[in-house]
């Protein structure tokens, strides 16, 4: 008879949990798409604080850029202008916190560089600040989720 009572109230008190973790389950947001996927290249404005405040937009901007959830990269960036096309290929690594996110990667030169700067994403579509030199110039890529 104990062991009865014990399991009715077990039940009892198990019900109010269960509806409780259902309907927090139904609550829950829907997730937006993953930080780690292939973003494509849309745009991409540079600020060179030496020709004006005005940034400038390269034109025939392309490529793709996959943040893996291991913290590599790999960057295929492409501009064409009147005929030419100049490719920026790029392999390495990266963190962020917050809304801050750095590129370490070795140069054409094969010295070590980090790009830092910061980053937002919002509706499939990231936004990456990355800090110029000298002080105060700055790259502004625009990428859409693949």
């Amino acid at each position: 008879m104990i062991r009865l009572l014990f399991f009715l109230a077990c039940l009892v008190l198990a019900a109010p949990s269960a509806a409780l973790a259902q309907r927090a389950a139904s609550a829950a947001p829907t997730l937006k798409p993953s930080f780690f996927t292939t973003y494509t290249y849309l745009t991409y404005d540079i600020l060179d604080k030496s020709s004006g405040p005005t940034p400038i937009a390269a034109k025939g901007v392309g490529g793709t850029l996959t943040l893996n959830p291991n913290g590599t990269y790999q960057k295929h960036l492409q501009l064409a202008n009147a005929g030419t096309t100049m490719s920026f290929d790029q392999t390495g690594k990266f963190t962020f916190s917050g809304d801050q996110i750095s590129f370490s990667y070795t140069d054409k030169k094969g010295q070590p560089r980090t790009d830092q700067g910061s980053f937002r994403l919002r509706n499939n579509l990231l936004t990456l600040v990355i800090q110029g030199f000298p002080a105060g110039n700055s790259s502004t890529y625009t990428l859409r989720a693949q």
